[in-house]
């Protein structure tokens, strides 16, 4: 049984790595794009507004009837919709039709978002070295993003904008036939006959609170989420008052990308050996101290090894957070709790650069970083003396 799990699980690796490989062909031209389409930057902030509010509620919604129904309904239709709204999105001829477009763009995204990683954790439930499956998952991820985002910008410059959103759906496809072809001969195991939710609306919450494991997961992932949102405000801001040039932004950003990559084929491994716990409170010290310096220096050349360091955090982060859910969730509850935590999420990057930005107007960038890095340290002694107490 294990054997079978590992073989769908490499399966749905291979779907889920093209989905996101697809997304990540629009995501330094998206904007562009937008601005095509209006010159009202307001509207191309409601844009993203809107299709992250419409994730959020799906991605709870859609969860929770994925533990009723199974998964792979679910990730199916999104695979199918992956090809369908990029070339809306193309063929779109006023920013209002696009922000229409972001509502088939977030039921293909909550598929293969939350619904997708429950199946997969699903699949690793019982199974050995949890971290080190779901650390190579998210290594060739990093790889292949790193990739696509190169691609699209290129493709952008030698032809047109159009062009990646047709290659993001061609992607789609092939994803779509492998899907197909594995759930052809796979029954919904996932689906259950009195599931959890039936309890109520609330009951997820309430499932959260009732497990320390899982306090422990957002207490850590609190910290997480609100610097990770400010990382594509801030960042640049910081790097270009201290090198005077964009191209050292992207030098900063690329070898991030390498060496999450790199660091991520052995991260997995080390969470299985020192427990998830212990991983998670490293992983704090080492995004702590490492924003701290990021906060602090003038030197391009620190800034630039401390934000690799950072990238070796997050790298850790990643498989931790995999391995916590997929031990402490029960199986007919976890599409609703990792909705849950999609929409948590969603809060926190969101919520971390719209304070920032009323920030801005009275600290520079490097302080507003400082302050919120020490959500690290505060998270590192909240969840470190929660892990003794409980």
């Amino acid at each position: 049984m294990k054997d079978k799990n590992i073989k769908k699980f490499i399966i749905g690796a291979i779907i889920v790595s093209l989905a996101t490989t697809a997304g990540y062909m629009i995501a330094p031209i998206e904007v562009q794009f937008l601005s095509t389409l209006t010159s009202n930057t307001a509207l191309i902030g409601l844009t993203y507004a809107v299709g992250l509010v419409l994730l959020s509620f799906l991605s709870l919604y859609l969860g929770r009837l994925s533990d009723k129904l199974g998964r792979n309904k679910f990730i199916l239709v999104g695979v199918a919709l992956g090809i369908i709204y990029p070339l809306l999105y193309a063929f779109c001829l006023n920013i209002f039709q696009y922000m229409g477009v972001k509502v088939i763009w977030a039921f293909s995204a909550a598929a293969v978002g939350p619904i997708f990683m429950a199946y997969l954790q699903d699949l690793l439930k019982n199974v050995k070295r949890q971290g080190e499956y779901i650390g190579f998952v998210f290594g060739v991820q990093s790889l292949l993003g790193a990739l696509a985002n190169f691609l699209g910008g290129y493709l952008t410059d030698k032809f047109s904008l159009i062009v990646p959103y047709l290659i993001m759906s061609a992607i789609f496809v092939l994803a779509f036939l492998v899907a197909l072809f594995n759930f052809k001969f796979e029954k919904n195991s996932q689906a259950q006959t009195q599931p959890n939710n039936t309890k109520g609306i609330l009951f997820g919450f309430k499932y959260i609170f009732k497990k320390p494991e899982l306090v422990f997961y957002f207490i850590n992932n609190t910290a997480f989420g609100v610097n990770w949102g400010l990382k594509g405000m801030l960042w640049p801001l910081i790097i270009v008052s201290i090198a005077g040039s964009n191209t050292a932004t992207g030098t900063v950003f690329a070898t991030m990308g390498i060496v999450a990559f790199i660091s991520l084929m052995f991260a997995g491994k080390m969470v299985d050996k020192i427990t998830p716990f212990r991983s998670a409170l490293l992983a704090m010290i080492i995004l702590g101290v490492s924003g701290i310096f990021l906060s602090i220096t003038g030197n391009i050349y620190i800034f630039w090894v401390m934000a690799a360091l950072f990238a070796v955090g997050e790298s850790i982060m990643g498989p931790t957070q995999s391995v916590l859910l997929t031990n402490y969730v029960d199986n007919d509850i976890r599409g609703e709790i990792l909705g849950i935590d999609a929409v948590s999420d969603k809060i926190l990057k969101a919520l971390a650069p719209f304070i920032a930005g009323f920030l801005l107007k009275v600290l520079n960038a490097q302080n507003i970083l400082f302050l919120f890095v020490l959500f690290f340290f505060l998270s590192y002694i909240i969840s470190f003396y929660w892990w003794k107490k409980k």
